[in-house]
């Protein structure tokens, strides 16, 4: 005769279970920590801001390599670098450069300038008008003084780039204590 063997299973869980829930949970918490950034920091802006410090580094380092001014022209969205080419008596856009072309700063990123402590209107490029750039930077080394501030749409944060007159800047990253 047959006895008919009834296993009973205990409640609970086992342990492939209980491992497979560990690793969803590392992986969700993997990627929030990577879509926000370390401490909330805004990647996107900070991208954005150090290669704006990048480029101007490298149009100052140019001017006075070739002896001649250039110059930033700032958008509501984007920002160029130009340079006065003297013969014509005009700013014009560096060619073959892709560092100085229009750069189209990313959506909800927003570039604020101030001069002298006065907010400058940045208003769209005019295919009539010919660009003037606001910002100098002078084939001896000095440059406007200015205030960039980038800032990302329905946030506090800023990073803040202080151009001196001596052509040195200063840089204030978001979530920096001043």
């Amino acid at each position: 005769m047959h006895q008919a063997r009834h296993v009973r299973r205990e409640a609970g869980f086992t342990l492939i279970e209980i491992l497979v829930v560990v690793v969803i949970i590392a992986v969700m918490t993997t990627v929030a920590v990577l879509s926000v950034g370390v401490l909330g920091k805004d990647r996107g802006l900070d991208d954005e801001g150090d290669r704006y410090t990048d480029v101007v580094a490298a149009a100052t380092e140019q001017a006075g390599l070739e002896g001649r001014d250039y110059g930033i022209w700032f958008g509501p969205d984007r920002y160029e670098v130009m340079a006065y080419v003297q013969r014509r008596q005009r700013w014009e856009t560096v060619p073959d450069d892709r560092l100085y072309d229009v750069h189209e700063l990313p959506t909800g990123l927003a570039p604020h300038l101030e001069i002298e402590g006065r907010q400058i209107l940045l208003v769209p490029e005019r295919p009539d008008t010919p660009s003037v750039p606001q910002v100098l930077i002078y084939a001896g080394g000095d440059s406007s003084s200015y205030r960039l501030q980038l800032t990302r749409e329905g946030s506090d944060a800023a990073f803040v780039v202080e151009g001196h007159a001596d052509g040195t800047l200063s840089v204030t990253r978001p979530g920096a204590t001043t």
